[in-house]
């Protein structure tokens, strides 16, 4: 399977899932009712979470690409003085 292919299963799965969630939840709302402030606390700490989890891993991506250039350059130099 192509890295687009894996993508999109994973994009879809996620649709999914978030459908059939979403349905339960309504089929049984009135189960739920008084858990309505609960619910919409969880999802707003989700929400928080994941946005930190993405500002981490961004953070973590630029620190590898900074220090893999700093490898890379630290390399070229070697071979340069070893010439």
């Amino acid at each position: 399977m192509t890295k687009s292919t894996i993508n999109k299963t994973i994009w879809l799965s996620g649709l999914l899932t978030g459908a059939m969630v979403g349905a339960y939840l309504y089929k049984n709302k009135d189960d739920f009712g008084p858990q309505k402030e609960k619910l919409n606390s969880l999802l707003g700490d989700f929400q928080s979470l994941m946005g930190d989890v993405k500002s981490r891993l961004l953070e973590a991506k630029s620190e590898g690409l900074e220090a893999t250039k700093t490898a890379l350059q630290a390399a070229k130099d070697k071979v340069d003085k070893a010439k």
